[in-house]
């Protein structure tokens, strides 16, 4: 993507607004870490090379970053946010998850997520939630440097939410990376270290910030205001208030 269109985000070793479009800019970042795609640097004519790409991003973490990728060939998989694409396939549940299964964590993780009453049922028939619980769960199977998890707790009561959460939290190693994209603050706020908040205009461009904590990232999405940027990517903030409810009187 163009540099100017689009800032991917920064990945430190140590450390949008949702509306009704396509969103080009919260989907080419996942695809881009993963290493699916190169970014163009605005070069639309050809693909630049990856000696090209780390010398653009020279001094930067994500110079740090594609260098380790390219050099170390990291391993990515990417728990897509579709996840009605698998009812295009017809296997069986348990089948693919003990495809997937690299970590020898089948079972931890079928208990985890509650897939064994589901395990002999066709993928094709499952419901929305239980989609999203066989995609997490499959993708948490699987061995890997780098797992990226696109709106992950889709279709998700608030208790299978946690427990979504809790393995996702559970895959970080001090030598990867776990990258989710979410709009969900509650599970920001249990799941991350750090947050980049996305903003941007539908079909125009799209902004990923510098790494914040996780109560400044939050705040930042709340306020819709960028300090470093000094820019107000919403016309208004969002607040809650809370409303204090009159004690009721007890009568003697």
């Amino acid at each position: 993507m163009a540099d100017r269109m689009t800032r991917m985000a920064v990945v430190n070793t140590d450390r949008c607004k949702p509306k009704k479009c396509r969103q080009e800019c919260k989907k080419i970042c996942p695809v881009i870490l993963c290493g699916n795609i190169k970014p163009n640097l605005g070069r639309f004519d050809r693909t630049p090379d990856w000696k090209e790409i780390l010398t653009y991003f020279r001094g930067s973490e994500l110079q740090n970053y594609f260098t380790r990728f390219v050099e170390d060939d990291l391993k990515s998989v990417l728990k897509i946010q579709h996840v009605d694409e698998y009812r295009e396939t017809d296997d069986i549940v348990e089948t693919l998850l003990r495809r997937a299964d690299e970590r020898g964590v089948f079972s931890e993780l079928c208990d985890e997520l509650e897939l064994n009453q589901i395990l002999d049922r066709n993928v094709k028939d499952l419901s929305g939630g239980e989609l999203q619980r066989f995609s997490i769960g499959e993708t948490a199977m699987k061995e890997a440097d780098i797992y990226m998890f696109d709106e992950p707790p889709s279709y998700l009561d608030v208790r299978q939410r946690l427990k979504a959460t809790q393995v996702i939290r559970s895959l970080l190693k001090s030598n990867n990376y776990v990258i989710v994209v979410e709009h969900d603050v509650s599970v920001l706020d249990y799941l991350s270290d750090f947050i980049c908040c996305l903003y941007g205009t539908p079909g125009a461009y799209g902004v990923v910030t510098f790494p914040f904590s996780v109560r400044e990232g939050i705040n930042v999405f709340l306020a819709g205001f960028g300090p470093a940027e000094n820019l107000r990517f919403r016309d208004e903030s969002l607040i809650f208030r809370v409303t204090e409810t009159p004690e009721e009187e007890v009568a003697s």
